[in-house]
């Protein structure tokens, strides 16, 4: 009985410990597999035949190379800082900086919906500007938030 009792509490320590590990590991950002992951959500929400999925991709795609291209700017410059002796801060935008960020999202948004206009035929576009505004709502309410904060402390 001692013994069962013993592996189970060493099994449980293991387990946590394993779990702290991968909890401080930065995660990776795979560009194909966030693009293979919301092409797959457009082809279940607008059942795209084979030629739509693969331009849907492609559309995918380039704009996660794009987010991985912002990524790593963000990141050499916390390792430059480190470098320097200094501890990356997070710097709060300006209200211009702000206001310039929300016109290139607002831009990069009008092309890829231009663009998968001229994919998607009109009751799949319909369909697609539904799904985006779902998506949006489902932001603006928390989604993806843990209890206990954002970082889902207890």
């Amino acid at each position: 009985m001692k013994k069962i009792l013993f592996c189970i509490m060493a099994t449980m320590f293991a387990t946590m410990a394993f779990a702290q590990q991968q909890h401080r590991q930065p995660r990776q950002f795979n560009p194909e597999e966030m693009a293979q992951r919301q092409t797959l959500r457009l082809h279940e929400a607008l059942q795209l035949d084979s030629v739509q999925l693969q331009a849907v991709f492609l559309i995918n795609y380039a704009d996660a190379l794009t987010m991985q291209d912002s990524i790593n700017a963000r990141r050499e410059r916390a390792e430059k800082m480190r470098a320097e002796g200094k501890k990356p801060e997070r710097v709060k935008p300006s209200e211009e900086q702000m206001k310039a960020m929300a016109e290139l999202q607002k831009q990069r948004e009008q092309v890829r919906n231009e663009q998968l206009k001229q994919i998607l035929n009109a009751e799949q576009y319909e369909e697609y500007l539904k799904y985006q505004e779902e998506q949006r709502d489902r932001m603006r309410q928390g989604y993806g938030r843990r209890p206990g904060g954002a970082r889902g402390e207890m």
